[in-house]
């Protein structure tokens, strides 16, 4: 920083940090695993490029999950599930601020609650159907303040609140799911093969402020679907396949061109319809 006498007075911050895995597995029986696990990591601070905006400090999230991990059918059907939650401290989030500075603050405390699960099902020789589905809440449990207050009430003089206790984390669907159909078919001495992908997600917000998430717009729900026919043949692999074959725009995120413009959005989109070709070796 440049103070009116010419000099110049550097800004530092510093933090530490600590992280851990701790994970119990019991294994009952041949096909079924259950496990346990308690996690934690961490992001370091930094330095605003605005000089007047306050360094920000580290966060922290600490993860505790339960799940199992089962064969059934004589090995035909393999299905996985874990629940858990998660404790996000003091959460980093930017955005542009004046001049489009982009600014990097701590939030409030935020909780993330989620159920995700997975299987994959052979019913005949040749076929493969897997799928995999998530849920999650994700929730802040304090207000967040157009001012930094430690205190997250926001009621000093000129302070507001942003978002209040409870807002949805943006950029988070609280549905995500996919299946994968694939069938293999003899050709002599390869393996053909046929493979469909559809994936959805629900809506989620472009921001958590709540005031420009409204100016910016919700990201849709969205469905795309894969497709994709191949052969292996020893070593050679050859593939054709047509990515987003219903040429799905699926908004992935939301931002505006400056701070002070929200009503001029930008959407940042899955990639358009792509057909192509690929040839692989395995040496």
């Amino acid at each position: 920083m440049l103070t009116g006498t010419n000099t110049i007075i550097p800004k530092d911050t510093e933090g530490s940090g600590f992280t851990h895995r701790l994970n119990l597995t019991w294994k009952p029986s041949e096909d079924l695993l259950l496990y346990t696990t308690w996690s934690r990591g961490f992001r370091p601070g930094g330095i605003n490029r605005r000089s007047t905006i306050a360094p920000y400090a580290p966060d922290y999230l600490t993860n505790y999950e339960v799940g199992f991990k089962a064969t059934l059918l004589d090995g035909a059907l393999r299905f996985n599930a874990a629940l858990y939650q998660q404790e996000w401290k003091k959460f980093q989030f930017s955005f542009l601020g004046a001049n489009s500075f982009t600014e990097i603050h701590n939030g409030p405390n935020a909780r993330i609650r989620g159920l995700e699960a997975d299987m994959t099902f052979k019913p005949v020789d040749r076929l493969s159907i897997s799928a995999a589905g998530s849920y999650t809440d994700a929730k802040t449990l304090q207000n967040l303040c157009a001012i930094d207050d430690p205190t997250y009430s926001c009621t000093d003089a000129g302070n507001s609140i942003s978002a209040p206790k409870g807002t949805r984390l943006p950029v988070t669907p609280k549905f995500k799911i996919n299946s994968t159909i694939r069938y293999t078919i003899p050709m002599g001495e390869a393996d053909a093969y046929l493979q469909a992908v559809v994936a959805h997600q629900s809506s989620a917000s472009a921001d958590i402020r709540t005031v420009p998430a409204a100016e910016l717009g919700l990201l849709e729900a969205f469905t795309s679907v894969d497709f994709a026919a191949g052969s292996e043949f020893g070593s050679i692999s050859a593939e054709v396949f047509v990515s987003n074959l219903f040429d799905e725009r699926g908004q992935l995120s939301r931002a505006s061109q400056c701070g002070q413009c929200n009503s001029r959005t930008y959407i940042f989109t899955n990639r358009p319809r792509t057909i192509g070709l690929r040839l692989g070796t395995k040496f």
